[in-house]
């Protein structure tokens, strides 16, 4: 699965793994043993091969410095380290990690392949900071004015959260009230 064009190829990423990652927790849409994974595989959601310069040749993945940063990783891993992202570093990340995985619950050495590679395309889910509004919608300016005719609602208003994503549907609850909330407002006006 290599890039059609120069500005897909900036955009993506790769999850990597090994066979008894993807055999453990799945990758993607591929399950967790016993699902067979081969589907995956054939039809090139997933790239696989045994060795990780294999998986860099056929991902299209520099392979040299795939081996490097593998190595570099699995050196922190050892230790229950991950320098480069902080995996495990908050609480947070531990409670919703692998409580067997020993010393860090979100980080393990990448081990023996064959190796796994699943292209990722980044993407837009919501925001955390969208734009500032009053009690019933309307979009205010720097000055905290509301601006005329401007309203607001859903991800495009600013997060009641604060800036944190306690979960999946989160914006749901907020969404549905404070559009109502606006709807009722404009059908006053």
């Amino acid at each position: 699965m290599i890039a059609d064009n120069e500005a897909e190829q900036e955009t993506a990423a790769w999850l990597i793994c090994d066979h008894a990652t993807i055999r453990k927790y799945g990758l993607g849409y591929a399950k967790p043993a016993p699902v067979p994974i081969g589907t995956y595989v054939r039809s090139g959601y997933l790239q696989a091969a045994p060795t990780l310069r294999g998986l860099g040749e056929i991902a299209g993945i520099d392979a040299d410095a795939l081996e490097r940063t593998v190595g570099d990783y699995n050196e922190d891993a050892i230790k229950g380290e991950d320098n480069a992202f902080g995996r495990g570093s908050t609480a947070f990340n531990r409670f919703l990690g692998d409580p067997e995985n020993k010393p860090n619950p979100n980080v393990a050495p990448i081990g023996k392949g064959p190796y796994y590679a699943l292209k990722l395309f980044i993407g837009d889910l919501g925001t955390f900071d969208g734009l500032t509004t009053d009690t019933v919608g309307r979009v205010l300016d720097a000055g905290g004015k509301s601006i005329p005719g401007l309203y607001a609602v859903g991800n495009d208003r600013a997060s009641i959260m604060g800036g944190n994503y306690p979960g999946a549907g989160i914006t749901l609850g907020p969404i549905m009230t404070f559009g109502y909330i606006t709807g009722r407002h404009l059908a006053d006006n």
